[in-house]
């Protein structure tokens, strides 16, 4: 398990774990991070555990052309979370900040929880297996709040993606709230008071 961590405050009472797109590790979620400047909150920056082919880590390995492996990545938040808790962080403080295919892996892991979060934030993400995402939801996890971001001109990860997540997330029972921005596949800094306000509010 490799990632970094680092806290804004010594008396911190939230964690934040941020979950990196395809082919990055520990270090991309850093400048998101460094900038959203959460007062009071502890970061936990994992690596992806899946090598690419081409450079960077993956939270799937593609077993053939209709089957994702995301074992291992499941594995790692329980473990990550599991350390928090002994850590004295309870559930109910702790957020998944997933971007791209971060994004995908925050709501896989969330749905299979017998607890809530405090919520997930996953910004240009997509439910990978949409006709099968009931399979494994816990009825508990419905009581983890959801703020879905995406950029209004995003090529790689369409805007649409974001409107059936909030479909069949809300068909399930969870609350959600989806907001758009002017811009394509990117993290949108300039929305650190709507995260902020979310976090705060959970």
């Amino acid at each position: 398990m490799i990632y970094k961590s680092f806290s804004t405050s010594s008396d911190a009472t939230s964690v934040i774990i941020a979950l990196h797109g395809w082919t990055g590790d520990m270090n991309s979620m850093a400048p998101i991070a460094n900038t959203l400047d959460l007062k009071d909150t502890k970061w936990l920056l994992p690596q992806a555990p899946y090598k690419t082919k081409l450079k960077g880590f993956s939270w799937y390995r593609e077993e053939d052309n209709s089957r994702w492996d995301h074992t291992l990545s499941l594995d790692l938040l329980d473990s990550l979370i599991s350390k928090l808790e002994d850590d004295g962080f309870k559930k109910k403080s702790t957020f998944l900040l997933g971007f791209s295919q971060g994004a995908c892996l925050a709501m896989e892991y969330m749905k299979r929880q017998t607890f809530a979060l405090g919520g997930i934030i996953p910004v240009a993400g997509f439910i990978r297996d949409k006709k099968n995402f009931t399979t494994n939801l816990s009825q508990k996890s419905l009581m983890t709040p959801i703020l879905l971001i995406h950029g209004d001109k995003d090529k790689i990860v369409e805007p649409k993606q974001s409107y059936i997540a909030e479909e069949i997330l809300r068909s399930c029972g969870y609350d959600v709230n989806l907001k758009l921005f002017s811009g394509k596949h990117k993290f949108p800094l300039h929305m650190e008071s709507i995260i902020k306000k979310f976090i705060a509010g959970n």
